[in-house]
């Protein structure tokens, strides 16, 4: 379990960075730089993938039910919110080129079409149990989705890239430490009716280590391309607040995640990644965590 859950982080993360350096890199070589195209790229990634098993989990209650109708939830709203990001004042401003603007609206175009026929079908062919089915199909890939596009809201702050890598960094560091917390120290479980494995233990621990990986953003070098270093804008104390917020931000996702597998009937939400699960179960906490990690971060930024 352990050898395979560090494979697949040898493999993704390196996967994941290297789509954060493509976005960089085209930001500063390219006319289309300021689409952050490979952000976008990323959040689709996460959203079809999670999109797709939240459908297969309805599907063990409905065995009916669409397989991609959780897909195209998911994919509308990152679109949308990739042709109009809010700049840091708030204000929304046309921020991408003509070609992005043309695969925004052709994504989310496509998306809510194929959605509408898909839970017409549905709704034609079965009735009551197909609206039922995309009552809970619906709302949760629009959760994935919504709460994921704050990762494109991250690209437009002074830190570009690199807010994108702190969250992720804060993530991760929340998801390990509370994986090892709980496994060698055990103790209390949280909730053992949604999931038995989590403890007090490992959620400190876990708080605690999305606290240290944010606060150790203060020794970062600056990097070319982007704006400002976020130990420059955000003081120790308010890294531990965006660590510490997102930490729990981060537990609470897991849980979300947790109790509808618990309802779904099934341990894994998919086997994409060996030692993980599948992506909701990877990135559970990463849904939740990234509203909190950017409106915490909005308080240092709209006044500097």
């Amino acid at each position: 379990m352990l050898r395979q859950r560090v494979l697949a982080a040898l493999l993704g993360l390196p996967m994941l960075f290297l789509l954060l350096w493509c976005n960089w890199y085209v930001r500063q070589h390219f006319s289309i730089g300021s689409d952050d195209l490979f952000l976008l790229l990323i959040v689709l990634i996460i959203v079809s993938i999670s999109g797709w098993e939240v459908s297969q989990i309805v599907r063990h209650r409905f065995a009916q039910a669409a397989p991609w109708n959780g897909v195209y939830a998911a994919l509308i709203v990152p679109f949308i919110i990739h042709a109009i990001r809010p700049n840091i004042a708030g204000q929304i401003v046309p921020s991408v080129s003509g070609f992005g603007l043309l695969i925004d609206s052709v994504g989310a175009t496509t998306a809510v079409m194929l959605l509408f026929l898909g839970v017409w079908s549905d709704v034609e062919r079965r009735g009551r149990e197909g609206i039922l089915e995309n009552l809970f199909v619906v709302p949760a890939g629009f959760y994935l989705g919504i709460t994921s596009s704050f990762l494109l809201l991250l690209g437009e702050t002074h830190f570009h890239e690199m807010a994108a890598v702190y969250l992720f960094i804060i993530v991760f560091a929340l998801d390990t430490a509370a994986y090892f917390g709980g496994k060698y120290i055990g103790g209390a479980r949280i909730a053992p009716a949604i999931s038995p494995n989590k403890t007090w233990s490992g959620s400190i621990i876990g708080f605690l280590g999305a606290c240290l990986f944010s606060v150790l953003f203060l020794l970062l070098p600056g990097v070319p391309g982007i704006a400002a270093r976020i130990g420059d804008v955000i003081p120790w104390w308010g890294l531990l607040l965006v660590g510490g917020g997102a930490g729990i931000a981060g537990q609470i996702g897991d849980l979300v995640e947790s109790a509808f597998k618990r309802w779904g009937g099934v341990k894994d939400s998919g086997q994409a990644l060996p030692g993980h699960g599948g992506f909701l179960d990877r990135f559970d906490s990463f849904f939740l965590a990234a509203p909190v990690g950017y409106l915490l971060m909005l308080i240092f930024l709209l006044g500097h």
